[in-house]
């Protein structure tokens, strides 16, 4: 659900002609809609290296000290490809792949990607995936707005797990987000009553974040011991998840931990089926039943939430089942 985007390094200055307000106004809205959906996709093998740093560096002190927030607390990608950190026709290419949106000051907006006085964005030529947008506009560019209109569009029965994992899941995957956490009530309950045909939903999950992540993930899940797990015991819930994760082909995911929680917890919470890629949220009403098949089962509810005091919520929950004197813990390897 996150869109990673670039910013002309030389386009970070104020513009002189504006007014302060006009600076103010354009940064507020480019790092509101970032902290919503946006993935910051910099030059440089790090950012302390990059350009774009030295460009926030220049900025007015209280400009300086949002971005600066905002820096300490988002996940941040190097690009890779030897990007130098200036956007223009000529070089937009080397970013297909790695970025969906470049921002870009008014000047090199009409002088190098040659936009109308009144086009806020588009695509170019050579880079039909990559769109270009004005930095003044960039809270109302199209890769932005799109996200946005997705983060509360519900599954549908008969989705397919790759259109769900593709829309909702593969940027969170890709971010530099090391620590994912999965609260859902019945997935073990879920695996063990999976037929030998389909993939339970945590398998699948397991497998696809194995494939799309950038670098070592560690997953939590805590789950329930709901009626249908009968007389499977916690050696056995740890042999099976050995399995799975020895199945599992990149070996990206080092470690997954498992907290089962009685099942009386879950119905004093109120969410029991979430997915927390550090900040981020996906709040989805029949949780990793989504994954189970080829196809979703049913309909579900499906919202993607951002802001500290909405996460903390969520944080919380995952805090009162770990503290729960009987909640019983595995972790796979030990």
């Amino acid at each position: 659900m996150l869109v990673p985007f670039v910013i002309d390094a030389d386009s970070l200055a104020p513009d002189p002609a504006w007014t302060a307000a006009q600076v103010h106004t354009c940064h507020q809205s480019l790092l509101e809609v970032w902290r919503r959906v946006g993935l910051l996709t910099h030059d440089g093998d790090s950012f302390e290296n990059s350009r774009l740093k030295a460009a926030v560096q220049q900025l007015p002190q209280k400009l300086r000290t949002l971005w600066q927030e905002m820096l300490e607390r988002a996940p941040l990608r190097a690009c890779g490809c030897g990007w130098d950190g200036t956007l223009k026709a000529d070089n937009l290419s080397q970013l297909i792949g790695i970025t969906s949106l470049a921002l870009v000051d008014e000047g090199r907006a009409e002088v190098d990607f040659e936009l109308a006085e009144d086009e806020l964005s588009r695509p170019v030529a050579g880079a039909q995936d990559i769109e270009v947008c004005r930095l003044a506009s960039a809270g109302q560019a199209k890769t932005f707005q799109k996200a946005l209109d997705q983060s509360g569009i519900h599954i549908e029965l008969g989705e397919t797990f790759d259109n769900i994992w593709a829309l909702r899941f593969r940027s969170l995957a890709a971010a530099p987000i090391k620590r994912v956490t999965i609260v859902d009530r019945y997935a073990v309950s879920q695996h063990f009553c999976c037929p030998q045909t389909q993939l339970s939903g945590i398998t699948r999950f397991l497998r696809l974040l194995d494939r799309d992540a950038d670098g070592a993930r560690y997953v939590s899940l805590l789950s329930a011991w709901t009626p249908e797990l009968g007389n499977n015991n916690l050696e056995d819930v740890k042999g099976d998840f050995k399995d799975v994760m020895a199945r599992l082909s990149s070996k990206k995911v080092k470690r997954l931990k498992i907290s089962m929680v009685p099942n009386s917890a879950f119905r004093d919470s109120g969410h029991d089926r979430f997915f927390r890629f550090g900040d981020y949220v996906w709040d989805i009403g029949l949780g990793l039943q989504v994954f189970q098949g080829a196809y979703s089962p049913a309909r579900s509810s499906a919202a993607f939430k951002t802001g500290d005091d909405i996460v903390r919520g969520y944080k919380k929950v995952e805090e009162d089942f770990a503290r729960d004197p009987r909640t019983k813990v595995v972790e796979i390897p030990e």
